[in-house]
This record gives structure tokens, sequence and C-alpha cells, in this order.
């Protein structure tokens, strides 16, 4: 009796250990034959089940390559079915693609037995296509982590399988990494770039609300939000190599990095010397070194490329005014500013705070006199109402542009008293 039992548990052991070949067979057959692709994907399933419970060296070469050519197919076809039925089998169904063509390909590589090898490799290069798809959707929806993997899914395997190198996936993927502030993951991706020298074509526009420039991974993600009203100015361009110097400038600046961020100025500055963002880099640069003659050469070289930006010749007044004490000079900076953008709020309030210090200053003079110099008190006053009339336009105009902006209320309210305009000044703090 103990043989007999002893003899059933080994066929039982055998019986398990050959199972997987049989349902393997019913998903070839589910999909080839019948085309029932529920059926084949349950089959499958099984057979992954089967598989993982034993080590590879028990299973047949062949029915080991034919598991995981059909494991790749099968849910090749449950990820691009027609059928939401079909679709919802498995919401993993492409990834799980992916693996098993992986899976044959490294398998059959090593045997040197290349059964599904050649179908395999057609296969991933259309599956590289559909995730890279799939990553533009993620990426439309904001889900830019997941946008990232599937970008750097798509670039790995057409150039691990197909031998080829899609630098716009890969670029895709360090976009993806930067909108996610992953820099950790985005600065390597760039740096490659750079050194690929990589062209591509740079999809970007204003974001209305920040006034930054935005960068998108392809033309219907650009698209989308410029329809949400989110962005302005949209371009293309063909050429995305400035932009991977700036962004590598403010990525390491970021991380703290000032080694590679001052190498990668002085290379973008070589390389492209008057591309307006990678002056603006510099700036900063300069600025945060007190080096303002540096800053302004800089701001005027800026200016000669962008002559329409408002923002450069703002910049300069206020270093003109702030830094220099060059008044004259900064209001003639604030003067260019309005012409290119009249309603520029912080140029209007900072031309009104020129002539307030100065309105003030006198105020100082007025301050100092004995009290029986009557006749130069008056004449100052007067001076000094003359200099607070001529700032009050500037800041009514500052404050129609911005009404909740604390600094601007106060010194028109300063301005409105100082001018004897007390019902002004009373509405304002009202």
């Amino acid at each position: 009796m103990k043989r007999l039992i002893l003899l059933a548990v080994l066929f039982f052991g055998f019986s398990a250990m050959a199972q997987e070949k049989p349902i393997i067979s019913s998903a070839v057959i589910a999909i080839d034959r019948n085309n029932d692709v529920q059926s084949a994907k349950g089959y499958i399933d099984e057979a992954q089940n089967v598989v993982s419970t034993k080590a590879l060296s028990e299973i047949r070469e062949k029915d080991l390559s034919k598991f995981y050519y059909y494991k790749g197919l099968i849910n090749y076809r449950v990820a691009n079915s027609s059928d939401e039925s079909i679709k919802a089998l498995d919401p993993n169904a492409l990834d799980k693609a992916v693996e098993g063509f992986s899976q044959l390909l490294e398998f059959e590589k090593k045997t040197g037995k290349k059964r599904y090898s050649d179908e395999a490799n057609k296969q991933m290069t259309v599956l590289s296509n559909d995730i890279a798809r799939r990553g533009i959707a993620a990426s439309g929806a904001g889900d830019y982590e997941s946008a990232y993997n599937d970008f750097l899914k798509s670039y790995t395997l057409k150039k691990d399988i197909a031998n080829t190198v899609d630098t716009n996936m890969y670029y895709n993927a360090a976009l993806m990494a930067q909108q996610n502030k992953t820099y950790e993951k985005a600065i390597p991706i760039y740096e490659d770039l750079v050194k690929m020298d990589y062209h591509g074509t740079r999809f970007f526009g204003i974001n209305i609300e920040t006034g930054d420039t935005m960068d998108f991974s392809s033309g219907p993600q650009m698209k989308t939000f410029v329809e949400a009203g989110k962005i302005r100015e949209a371009q293309t361009s063909g050429d995305v190599r400035p932009n991977l110097y700036t962004t590598l400038i403010y990525l390491t600046l970021e991380e703290g990095d000032t080694a590679s961020y001052k190498k990668y100025l002085s290379e973008g500055r070589t390389k492209f010397p008057n591309n307006v963002d990678i002056l603006k880099a510099e700036l900063q640069l300069f600025f945060d070194n007190k080096e303002y003659d540096k800053a302004l050469a800089n701001l005027d070289q800026a200016i000669a490329a962008d002559p329409k930006n408002a923002v450069m010749y703002y910049n300069k007044g206020v270093i003109l005014q702030t830094e220099m004490k060059r008044t004259a000079a900064a209001l003639e900076a604030y003067q260019k500013t309005l012409e290119v953008d009249p309603n520029y709020t912080d140029a209007l309030y900072m031309s009104s705070i020129i002539y307030i210090d100065s309105a003030n200053a006198i105020g100082d003079q007025m301050n100092e006199l004995p009290l029986n110099a009557t006749t130069k008190y008056k004449a100052l006053e007067e001076k000094q109402k003359e200099v607070f009339t001529v700032s009050l336009p500037y800041l009514e105009q500052a404050y129609n542009n911005n009404k909740e902006d604390e600094q601007v209320k106060g010194a028109l309210t300063q301005v409105y008293r100082a001018l004897k305009m007390y019902d002004k000044a009373k509405a304002l703090m009202d």
C-alpha cells in the first residue's frame, strides 16, 4: 500500500510538471484558429501561473519560446481590441505584451534558436509606437510620471530591439521628468541629448499665468493647452539645442550643482551668443555676483536680439535704480518698457518711486531750513508738489491695472495726501 501511495504522488507530480504544454497549445488554437481573444487570454494567463511556479530548466525550450511569444501576441491583441469588453480583460495588457516579446527575444538569444525572434522584433517596433501614443495621452492628461515612463520605454525598445535611436522620445522623456519636477531623471537625459547634438522639434508657448516659457512633448499636447486658454504665442521651432542649454542651466542651479551650472552657461553662451533665454540665465549670474556693469551689457545684448521684450528693459531699469542709483537712466529704461507694454504695472510703480523718493528728499531739505526761511520753504514746497504731481499718473494707472497690489495702493495714498487730495486718499483706505 505504501508503494502505491508513493507511485500516486510521483504520477501527480509528473502531471503537474507537464501541464503547461497543453494550456499553451489551447491558447495558440484559440488565437490562431478561432480568433477567440478572450479564451486565448484566459489560457495564456493560466500558463503564466504554471510557468511562474517552475524553474525554466524544467520546461522544454520549444514550449517556453512558444509561451513567451504568444504571451506577447495575445496581450497585444487584448490591448488593441476595438471591443471594450476585451480591452477590459487586462488594463496592463500592453505592458505584458512588451514583457512577453522581450522575454522571448532574450531567451532565444541565449539558446541560439530563433523560432519566433524575427516576428517578435517586428511586433516590438509596433509596440514601441503604441507605448509612445500612450505617453502622449498621459502627458495631455497631466500624468507626467506615466508619460515619462512610456516615452523612455518607447526609446529603449527601439534602441535595444530595432537598433534605432529615437531621440524625439528621449527628449519627450526628459520634458516629462522636468514637468514632474524629478530633475535627477531629467538632467542626465538632457546631457545625453547635448552630446548627441540633438536638434529636434520644439513645441512651446508662454504660460499666461506665470509669463514663463512652457515646453510640450508634442503638437497635440500644446494645442490642448492653447484651447484651454493656458498658453499664448504657441510656436514650433526646428532646433531645441539652445533650449537644452537653458534647461540644463536652470535645472543644475535648482539642484545646487554650481559647477555644472557655470559649465552649461559658458558652453551655451559660446554656441548661441544671441539667444535671449541664455542671456537671461547669464544675467542672473552677474546679478548674484553684483557685477552690474556686466549685467547691463548683457541686457543691452538681449534687447538688441529682442527689442520688443519689455522684461529686459524693466530689468535694466531696476538695476540702474536700485543697485547703481542712476535714476535718470532708470527712468529712460522704464519709459522704453512702457513703450513696448503701456500696462506694465511694475514699470509704472518703479517710475513713480523715483519721483516719490525725489519729492521726499525735497521734504528733508524743507525740514532742515530754519523757521525764518519762509521764502525758501515755500519754493521747495512748490517744487515738491510738482514732483509728486509727476508721479501721480504712473501710480493711478498702476492701481487701475492691479487694485490688489498693496505697495501701489500705499504709494498712491501717500501721494494723494501730499497733494491734499484727502477724499481720494480716504476712498483708497475704505
